[in-house]
């Protein structure tokens, strides 16, 4: 009898230790901020994952973030770090985590603009394809054009700009329809990269300065990202 009540509690302990926690959150539902991890289900408990996009308009920064539980055993993840640069103060930030067995660390808010390059982009921003009109040109290693769907085709993001993201990211994002942590990309263009990156940046054209002054605070709240605060 003593043997049965052995072998239970062994059992016990060892479905205790195998318990995967992660941080389960989506800041479109609800605020991210001090989430503490909770166990996850029995059908995604190998891995804990997150995906996070970071606005900057040289002032304010707007954040967007899904963690969750995944059945992911994480080698299949191929997305690196990326910016995106509308203009030399807009800028977005796209990273992603996939920790195997373990929760994530929470990530940072750091926006590391990509380096300046010899390639001429359009650069806009919006949340459907009328509102992001090209009218500004950014200079950087290569183009994207980017129409990412967040919950359930809910809130759609439209970008197009400067980015260093790299070619396997390109590869991976740029299936048809891909859906990866949350968001469906429909759209995710990347133009050649360059391979001689320009000393200096050029200064903004006239047509950058004012399409800049067109974003006032109040027409940045009409955006996708300042949505995600609503």
């Amino acid at each position: 009898m003593k043997g049965f009540l052995f072998a239970g509690i062994i059992v016990v302990l060892t479905v205790a230790a195998n318990t995967l926690h992660c941080v389960q959150c989506n800041s479109l539902k609800d605020s991210c901020d001090a989430k503490n991890a909770t166990v996850c289900p029995s059908n995604a408990n190998i891995s804990c994952t997150s995906f996070s996009t970071n606005f900057s308009d040289g002032e304010n920064s707007i954040w967007y973030e899904d963690h969750a539980c995944s059945a992911e055993n994480c080698s299949e993840t191929t997305v690196q770090p990326f910016t995106v640069l509308v203009s030399e103060k807009e800028i977005f930030h796209f990273e992603s985590q996939c920790c195997l067995g373990e929760a994530c660390n929470q990530t940072g808010d750091t926006t590391v603009p990509p380096q300046s390059g010899n390639i001429e982009c359009p650069a806009c921003y919006g949340n459907n394809e009328t509102s992001c009109n090209e009218t500004r040109k950014c200079y950087g290693e290569r183009c994207v054009s980017i129409i990412a769907e967040f919950i359930n085709e809910t809130t759609t993001l439209v970008l197009k700009g400067c980015s260093n993201v790299s070619s396997s990211t390109c590869e991976f994002l740029g299936v048809a329809n891909q859906t990866f942590r949350g968001i469906t990309f429909r759209k995710f263009e990347c133009g050649a990269k360059s391979s001689t990156p320009a000393s200096t940046s050029p200064a903004p054209t006239t047509s950058d300065t004012v399409a800049q002054a067109s974003f006032t605070p109040l027409a940045l709240a009409s955006i996708l990202l300042l949505s995600l605060l609503l």
